[in-house]
């Protein structure tokens, strides 16, 4: 977008006024031609109106900027929003610190609030006129605080704050933005912390935000790297919506910079680290196929840039600081400019610190950034509040003039007896006309969801070994054939409808991938938990699985035991009490895995229950089009509008639960346990004068508990067993669900555009009661001012296509 965003917005508003100008003279001129009883129609239509107006040229002028930062694990996104404020105010740690959300609004006055949160541990409060280490200091022990105790305290809230200060985004990066723009910035929690309600009430606020993701280019580790990948896409899908407005940045850069390679070394990793990243959104997130594609992805180094700008700062404590860890942490940034400064930091001058500054803010690619964050908020921004803006602007004003204007000029050319008769049959008919088409296309939505439900009631029924989840999609995938939704599937758009039946692939990658940590750890005898799936499942619940597997290590259920099984017949106490013991700690890991099975499953859940109410609201918004053009084609001079907020009531209240059982039966036995006894004896070569010792063998039954203990490949199979049974209990829930949407839609859509023709009814009949016309007066006046209400109702319909011509 070549325009700044003040630009756009202002021609949005322009546009507006412009719109009420050419009401006003419509008005005026029309007001001439009609009888008294018009005027307060008209005077309720011109305050709505000027309301309306008021209301968007406010909103144009005063909208939010949000920026939502969220990262991979190490990835230094603590450092980047005390990039965006140009201060180090938030807490950064070698360590996981982001444990709840802060919210960074822009103000002159810097101020913090902690808020006061269930069971909170540390200082709750309002500080005004604080200083910026207060603020760090404050937040630290906040976060600190929470972190040490969580593990104890599961029901511990994390701590959440806003923080008011005037951060560097706005003063120093030019963005032109509308004059009274509030812009915050919104620090979202470590993965670990996601699953919190405060956060989780915060990163809902993130639909409307532009985001920015940071990842750790300074990992090596292949399996690290694979892990840090699956981060960002569980980041991504926390966001929600599209990530086309999501900027990435790959962070820590400046490692590359150490190789003898360099910059080939780096460019290869930007290229591979690219390829990657889209390659597992597009894997994880089919629908938005073509917008990751476009990805917008930069390269960063946080830590160096932040220190180039605090170099710069007038206070010379804080400028020697900065000095001083440019030089020992980033000495191969600025070698060639220190051979010709002090060897101490203290006596570098203000020439030499501009000089490392200036270095500095070119190797992280500070300016670089900059010039991509602006460039990304220019083209996203409109985008994602000026619909909603004008959206709101028709519905309270906008589609009621362009249908009132459509409506009264039609009734008066149709006043006349003869013609009004016509007219209230032309009535009846296009209502019949379009309840017809509108119950076809409702049928033509309905009845592949219809068939779905059929079908999986019959599998549960006659308990079929039919797949419903294929059938599901299956039947989705008709749609690509079917017009109008045959948009929602070609190449250029993606698979919109794919969240409906690819929920099953991540809700089984998510068991598979705990189940696959659960046989490592059991069958190395090392139990290692930390994985991106058991971060989204609470500390606690996470501690008490891994003490269950390390006591089946010690058990002895480990290595061969758990990799391949055992028949075990335990005969003493000893062994009896170990199979127990063996048989009660998989029972338990049933129930530990159950616990923390379901806060992992809760947490896909939510991801993918939101990417499927964003595909129904995509369903919706292609069935609203196809039918509002259609309706229009019926009735071209009737204004039918279906606004997709006033009647998208999508429920997203569905949930998927997940129980697991584990153990194995112990059966009684017996065994035969050989016993020696010992006997006295006088044998014929001793002449029966000594006694011998002998011994004789008897055997006497034994019980004995016997049991096979199943290997943890069959343990984990059977738990993906009773996961497949569950899919159809949620295929069930999807397709009632979906029915019930559905339902919705029509009941709203059909109230809707009966209202607006019964409207036009009776303007037609007090047309009919109030106005006479003749021939001249039809000719010369009315059929001018019905072309004159046609091309208002169109101005109208066109202010959003002035935004669509900015992009």
């Amino acid at each position: 977008m070549s325009n700044s965003v003040y630009k756009v917005f202002e021609k949005i508003e322009f546009k507006a006024k412009l719109l009420a100008q050419y009401w006003d003279n419509f008005q005026t001129e029309i007001s001439q031609h009609l009888p008294e009883s018009y005027q307060s129609e008209i005077q309720e239509l011109s305050n709505n109106l000027e309301k309306a107006l008021n209301q968007l040229i406010y909103e144009l002028q005063n909208p939010t900027l949000t920026l939502a930062t969220t990262g991979t694990t190490s990835s230094g996104k603590s450092t980047l929003v005390n990039l965006l404020c140009g201060a180090e105010i938030v807490p950064v740690a070698v360590s996981e610190m982001s444990a709840g959300a802060v919210t960074i609004e822009y103000s002159k006055e810097k101020s913090l609030i902690i808020k006061e949160t269930p069971g909170a541990l540390w200082e709750c409060g309002e500080w005004r006129g604080i200083s910026d280490d207060k603020i760090y200091q404050r937040l630290y022990q906040a976060m600190i605080s929470y972190i040490e105790n969580r593990e104890t305290q599961p029901n511990l809230a994390c701590p959440q704050s806003t923080i008011t200060y005037p951060f560097r985004l706005l003063k120093e990066s030019q963005l032109q933005l509308p004059k009274a723009t509030r812009v915050r910035i919104l620090d979202l929690p470590g993965l670990a912390y996601v699953g919190d309600q405060g956060n989780a009430n915060v990163i809902k606020q993130c639909r409307e935000a532009l985001c920015i993701v940071t990842y750790n280019s300074a990992e090596t580790d292949s399996q690290k790297v694979k892990s840090l990948l699956q981060e960002v896409v569980q980041q991504v899908k926390d966001l929600g919506g599209s990530p086309a407005r999501m900027l990435f940045a790959l962070n820590r850069i400046d490692v590359f910079r150490a190789d003898r390679s360099w910059p080939e070394s780096e460019n290869r990793f930007v290229e591979k680290a690219i390829r990657d990243i889209k390659n597992e959104l597009t894997e994880q997130l089919k629908e938005y196929t073509e917008d990751i594609e476009n990805l917008k992805v930069v390269k960063l180094s946080t830590w160096p840039a932040l220190l180039s700008l605090q170099i710069q700062n007038q206070d010379d404590i804080y400028s020697a600081d900065a000095c001083k860890k440019a030089d020992n942490h980033f000495n191969g940034l600025i070698e060639d400019i220190l051979e010709d400064l002090p060897r101490n930091t203290q006596k570098w001058n203000r020439h030499d610190k501009n000089r490392v500054a200036e270095a500095l803010w070119e190797k992280s690619y500070g300016e670089e950034f900059q010039e991509n964050l602006r460039e990304h908020i220019n083209k996203h921004f409109p985008q994602l509040v000026i619909p909603q803006i004008i959206e709101r602007f028709n519905i309270a004003a906008g589609n009621a003039i362009a249908e009132w204007a459509t409506q009264t000029t039609n009734a008066v050319l149709n006043s006349s007896e003869e013609r009004y008769q016509e007219e209230c049959e032309k009535i009846s008919q296009i209502r019949s006309s379009i309840e017809r088409f509108l119950q076809i296309s409702d049928t033509n939505l309905r009845e592949p969801f219809e068939r779905i439900d059929t079908k999986i009631k019959q599998v549960i029924a006659e308990q079929s070994e039919d797949d419903p989840v294929l059938y599901l999609e299956s039947t989705i995938l008709e749609l690509k054939n079917v017009e109008p939704y045959n948009l929602l599937g070609d190449n250029l758009l993606g698979e919109k409808l794919y969240p409906l039946y690819g929920w099953r692939r991540e809700l089984g990658q998510g068991i598979n991938q705990v189940l696959e940590v659960i046989a490592q750890s059991l069958e190395t005898g090392k139990v290692d938990l930390d994985s991106t799936n058991f971060k989204k499942a609470n500390l606690l619940n996470v501690n008490l699985l891994g003490r269950n597997l390390n006591r089946l290590v010690n058990l002895g259920y480990t290595a061969s035991v758990a990799k391949e099984g055992k028949i075990m017949e335990a005969r003493t106490d000893l062994e009896k009490n170990q199979l127990k013991q063996i048989n009660e700690e998989l029972n338990e890991l049933a129930i530990h895995l159950n616990i923390v099975m379901e806060d992992v499953l809760k947490q896909i859940s939510s991801q993918e229950l939101n990417r499927m109410y964003q595909a129904v609201v995509e369903l919706f918004n292609c069935h609203l089009s196809h039918i509002e053009k259609g309706a229009n084609d019926i009735s071209p001079n009737i204004a039918i509008k279906f606004p997709e907020s006033q009647l998208i009531k999508v429920d997203s209240q569905l949930t998927f639960n997940f129980r697991f059982e584990a153990g194995f039966p112990i059966n009684q036995g017996t065994w035969k346990e050989e016993i020696k006894i010992e006997k006295k004896r006088r044998d014929w070569y001793t002449l029966w004068l000594w006694e011998e010792t002998f011994y004789e063998t008897q055997y006497e039954t034994r019980s004995s508990d016997n049991a096979e203990i199943p290997s943890v490949n069959n343990l984990l199979r059977g738990w993906l067993i009773q996961s497949k049974k569950e899919e159809r209990k949620i295929v069930n829930k999807i397709a009632t669900w979906l029915l019930e949407q559905i339902d919705c839609l029509k009941k709203n859509v059909d109230k809707l555009q009966n209202d607006i023709i019964d409207r036009y009814q009776a303007r037609l009949d007090k047309a009919n009661q109030e106005i006479t016309l003749d021939y001249e007066n039809q000719r010369n006046i009315w059929q001018p001012m019905q072309e004159k209400a046609q091309n208002l109702a169109e101005e109208f319909c066109r202010l959003e296509i002035v935004l669509k011509k900015e992009s």
